[in-house]
């Protein structure tokens, strides 16, 4: 735990959803933040530009920044397709950083900006090795094995034939331990989640930084008769966040770092999946912890408001004035999970509540919170897309909050966040629900 917590973030840009329209070219992202970053190593970030018109149009390459490298399609952009453009960005020096370079095509005398904004805290030892290079095609990759090993916690023994789930950012593969306990591959340095599981124990999952100096895992899970003696099956356990039940910390005062002149007011209304599939370690408890830490840091200015779903939709704070810490904690705390999912007929009302506390000048947005699951629509797919489009157009966002290993309903949310040009954010463990969701909706919220 202490060397998950020095790792402060995940190095995962926030891409706010959102396209960026240039003379008949589409830019699918104009802008990436990345948060407050230990361990940076650089990666290529992909933008698509699509042709809206009837004519070829040409990307033009240009001398950038010696931080930066660009490689642009080489022939012209025909009608109606898409390319891709990819850019490296290699900073030399910790600190914060704020920077543009300019793409310019044949359509128009004026660039389109490619903006990079965030801090870093730390570089990897192996940052300059492992870094890519399109100058450098040829570059052999570093190469070294990542080591996973499962024991049971009580007598230290391997367990085989362990099911794996290997995750860094959004991508995940599966995979089984050996006969050894121990599964092996090849790897790149990054910030892994690995989930164990096996028949007759309690699922783990925890999350480390790798390169290769650092490099194995071990894990080791607790049979299933020891969590029997803390919690029975036949009991139904409250969910907790880690704060004993006889003793409520004093909350913070109103932070002032999230002031009036460097950010908008903040008009956000909840939609959180309290399913049965949410009343896990990895979903509920950590959404619970994400808006708290929001809760601590909204001003008098600011609105709140929580709406549940599962069975049936349920408005339980309204348009609350964020200034109201203790009240907006109780409610959050108070979240129970049970019954299905019915997400479509719950975001009709959270756009209606999210017009009634409109904010001019600020921003207005649904953040659906859950663990992958959003069916029970009262209309196909098209016409809620439609819907969140429509809405965005309106200026209030749609963006997403995923928990969880369940994938099966990630299709359809990330498309959701995209309609809605909102964000996309997975909440993988403790570190990120303590400052994913503060420092996007300051990203979000920043007077630029």
């Amino acid at each position: 735990m202490k060397n998950i917590l020095l790792l402060i973030l995940l190095f995962i840009s926030v891409h706010l959803f959102g396209q960026t329209v240039h003379d008949g070219l589409t830019f699918s992202a104009t802008e990436f933040n990345f948060p407050k970053t230990e361990n940076w190593v650089s990666r290529i970030d992909t933008i698509e530009v699509t042709n809206t018109t009837d004519k070829k149009i040409f990307l033009l390459k240009q001398k950038y920044p010696r931080e930066f490298e660009a490689r642009f399609p080489a022939k012209a952009i025909e009608p109606g397709k898409t390319e891709i453009i990819e850019i490296l960005y290699k900073p030399s020096e910790k600190g914060k950083f704020n920077m543009s370079v300019p793409v310019y095509h044949s359509a128009s005398q004026t660039p389109v900006n490619i903006t990079y904004k965030g801090e870093v805290l730390s570089f990897d030892e192996f940052a300059d090795v492992a870094c890519p290079s399109f100058s450098k095609p040829n570059l052999k990759p570093l190469d070294f094995e990542l080591e996973i090993t499962v024991i049971d916690s009580s007598t230290k023994k391997l367990l085989t034939n362990s099911f794996l789930e290997i995750t860094k950012g959004e991508f995940y593969s599966q995979y089984q331990t050996d006969v050894n306990g121990t599964f092996k591959k090849k790897t790149d340095i990054g910030y892994y989640a690995v989930l164990a599981e096996h028949a007759g124990y309690k699922s783990r999952t925890t999350a480390k930084h790798i390169n290769p100096k650092n490099r194995k895992i071990t894990i080791a899970l607790p049979p299933i008769e020891e969590q029997k003696i803390i919690a029975p099956k036949e009991t139904l356990v409250p969910i907790s966040i880690g704060i004993k039940k006889d003793s409520t910390p004093p909350l913070p005062i109103e932070k002032t770092n999230f002031s009036l002149a460097d950010y908008k007011k903040n008009n956000i209304v909840f939609l959180i999946d309290k399913s049965s599939s949410m009343n896990k370690p990895d979903c509920m408890p950590l959404l619970q912890t994400a808006m708290i830490q929001l809760t601590n840091m909204a001003r008098t200015e600011d609105r709140i408001t929580i709406i549940t779903y599962a069975n049936e939709a349920k408005v339980v704070l309204t348009g609350t004035e964020g200034n109201q810490h203790e009240k907006i904690i109780s409610v959050i705390r108070q979240l129970k999970c049970g019954g299905k999912t019915e997400g479509g007929k719950a975001i009709h009302i959270a756009y209606k509540i999210a017009e009634e506390n409109f904010i001019k000048g600020g921003i207005n947005q649904i953040i659906i919170a859950t663990d992958g699951g959003f069916n029970g629509l009262s209309e196909n797919e098209a016409e809620l897309m439609n819907l969140v489009s429509t809405k965005s157009k309106k200026e209030i966002k749609l963006s997403v909050l995923a928990f969880g290993q369940n994938r099966y309903g990630k299709a359809m949310i990330t498309r959701l966040a995209k309609q809605g040009e909102g964000f996309y954010e997975f909440i993988a463990n403790e570190n990120d629900a303590q400052i994913k969701l503060t420092d996007t909706i300051k990203l979000q919220s920043e007077i630029k």
